[in-house]
């Protein structure tokens, strides 16, 4: 029998925060509500649909770890220091350090989250490329490992990441209409990166820093050590399933971006099984 539940009580049993869960719920299409008489009537949910959602999302949800992080802060600060110039989203306005460096990590964070989501799951090895070069590489998997070596994979994939709340996969009009750059197959992810994740690192070195000045007090207990990050892989779709538009709930774009809601991304297990026979 299917149980009715309120939006505070299945927030609560999502253990989401309000934002993402109505990013979730109202843009995404990760989850229904049940149909309601009219508009002014209360939201109502089946915990049996959210609960299904709940296990597939922790099926998908990877660990990563101080060795993962390192891998890809490495990247991010190699890119940083040859001259690599990062704009905002949809804008010409360049990035200060510390948001380049997020961004950077949080990208490479999505490749490694992928690579250990196929393996512990699926069996599947597949290589990366952290090197540098001067002009974006365009795919993401560059071979797959198999008994007596590797070899190049049959599908270009690009592994774009995102913030935990974004209810979207958005690529730029270059990354499709650019033929070096353009893809196959898209994988989201969304890492949960914190905001403070370069203070965690040199929390130690901040202390000795500032422990005899005069509100070390006030926040030496406070300051956060470094835990593993969980990353969503929230699923994947051909090229041909992106919707081209100039806009998304809540974001106006500058041109154009082809999208697709995360909700409708494919992501149960007989979906990704028939994405790597075709790896």
């Amino acid at each position: 029998m299917n149980q009715q539940i309120t939006r505070k009580e299945a927030i609560e049993f999502l253990g989401l925060d309000e934002k993402t869960f109505d990013n979730f719920f109202k843009s995404a299409g990760e989850f229904p509500c049940i149909p309601r008489v009219n508009e002014k009537a209360r939201f109502y949910f089946d915990k049996n649909v959210l609960d299904k959602w709940l296990t597939s999302y922790r099926w998908r949800t990877i660990d990563l770890t101080l060795e993962d992080y390192k891998q890809c802060l490495d990247f991010a600060l190699a890119q940083h220091f040859r001259g690599y110039v990062l704009s905002d989203w949809g804008t010409a306005r360049q990035r200060e350090f510390g948001q380049k460096i997020t961004n950077w990590v949080k990208g490479q964070l999505g490749e490694v989250a992928v690579k250990k989501f196929l393996k512990k799951e699926f069996g599947r090895e597949v290589e990366l490329d952290f090197s540098i070069y001067d002009e974006i590489v365009p795919q993401d998997i560059i071979a797959v490992i198999e008994k007596g070596g590797s070899r190049a994979p049959k599908l270009d994939v690009g592994i774009k990441s995102s913030k935990p709340k974004s209810a979207y996969l958005v690529l730029s009009e270059n990354e499709i209409t650019i033929a070096e750059r353009r893809s196959e197959i898209y994988i989201l992810c969304r890492p949960d990166i914190p905001d403070d994740h370069l203070l965690r690192i040199t929390s130690e070195r901040i202390k000795k820093i500032v422990k005899d000045q005069q509100h070390y007090k006030l926040y030496k207990d406070r300051i956060p050590h470094f835990e593993n990050i969980p990353c969503e892989v929230a699923g994947w779709c051909d090229i041909k399933d992106l919707e081209e538009v100039t806009s998304i709930p809540g974001v106006e774009f500058s041109g154009k971006r082809f999208v697709k809601q995360s909700g409708k991304l494919k992501k149960d297990k007989n979906e990704w099984e028939k994405l790597i026979t075709r790896l």
